[in-house]
């Protein structure tokens, strides 16, 4: 609001240009609670973008004070049970604010102790839970097992390998589709790998129970092991099978790895980390090596669902995801 008063004018800034302009260093007073109130939802989230980007500039760069005062204004703005941005400014600012404890490896070890392991059946029902607010992961499962029927069209023996094996309710749709096939339903073969064996053995007892009632010819091949650390022999990939691979929202753990900084002594984004011949990390040249040797099986069709963003990038603030699953 401009005021004209003879030659003097004054200008009322809003609110949201007086958080803007606030002093993010470990001296800054709290929010003032009446710049809270008169904040719109809009404007809170400038606000919280804002300060979600300088505080992931901070713990990228290691200026822990700047990081934690910028954490200070997002916890006054922020909300787990808030409007939408309020929910996601939440999510962001704990997990920055684990990423800033890694300068201290022990306070970070103390806080973060691994907590219980979730039950077979709390996995399960999570997922389920999941599936149902988020349709992308089931259209992708429909859209995987689409491909897997076509590319496998005539085939005897066919073998699929799921490399997340969290769930059985892709699984139990593909059975239905080979059940139908004008030919007659193949001998179906599935790998999953999960790190949980109650996991695996949950989803074993319903696939094993529905192939019976559908008369298809089922065997399971259960694989404990974390992704990164998978022997692909493991996997049992016989001569004479057709062979599908899925991946859903898995390949990106072999991109980034708190181990890797661990074991070098450095964070992350070290250019030290990088090989001097390829440019590459030890992260993405373990993905590719990993990818190779699943392309070592010649397999008809492979299904990948991933996330666009740049897990592996050079810096912590170029890791974004651009697009939806």
């Amino acid at each position: 609001m401009v005021q004209d008063e003879g030659s003097s004018s004054s200008v009322t800034s809003s609110p949201l240009h007086n958080f803007s302009n606030m002093p993010l260093h470990p001296a800054a007073a709290p929010t003032p609670p009446w710049l809270l109130r008169e904040l719109r939802s809009d404007e809170r989230g400038l606000c919280l973008i804002h300060l979600l980007l300088n505080c992931a500039a901070a713990a990228a760069a290691g200026r822990l004070d700047a990081a934690n005062a910028a954490l200070e204004h997002i916890a006054s703005l922020a909300a787990p049970d808030g409007d939408a941005m309020q929910r996601v400014a939440a999510a962001f600012a704990e997990a920055l604010a684990r990423r800033a404890l890694r300068a201290w490896p022990g306070l970070c070890r103390a806080l973060l102790l691994p907590r219980a392991a979730p039950t077979a059946a709390e996995l399960a029902a999570t997922r389920r839970h999941f599936l149902d607010l988020c349709p992308f992961l089931r259209l992708a499962g429909a859209a995987a097992n689409q491909s897997i029927l076509e590319a496998m069209e005539s085939e005897k023996i066919v073998h699929v390998i799921d490399l997340g094996g969290a769930d059985a309710t892709q699984w139990l749709e593909l059975l239905h589709l080979l059940a139908a096939r004008p030919e007659g339903p193949p001998h179906f073969r599935l790998t999953a790998v999960h790190e949980h064996r109650d996991v695996l053995t949950q989803t074993a007892m319903v696939l094993m129970k529905e192939a019976e009632r559908l008369d298809v010819p089922f065997q399971f091949n259960p694989v404990v092991s974390r992704l990164d650390a998978l022997d692909v022999e493991s996997l049992r990939v016989k001569t004479g099978e057709a062979l599908a691979i899925t991946s859903s929202l898995q390949l990106h753990c072999l991109l980034a790895s708190d181990d890797d900084s661990a074991a070098n002594g450095k964070d992350s984004n070290s250019k030290d980390r990088r090989s001097p011949e390829s440019g590459l990390s030890p992260s993405t040249s373990r993905a590719d090596a990993f990818l190779s040797a699943l392309w070592g099986l010649s397999p008809k069709v492979m299904v990948v669902t991933e996330q666009e963003a740049s897990h592996n990038a050079a810096a912590l603030t170029e890791r974004s995801s651009r697009h939806p699953p």
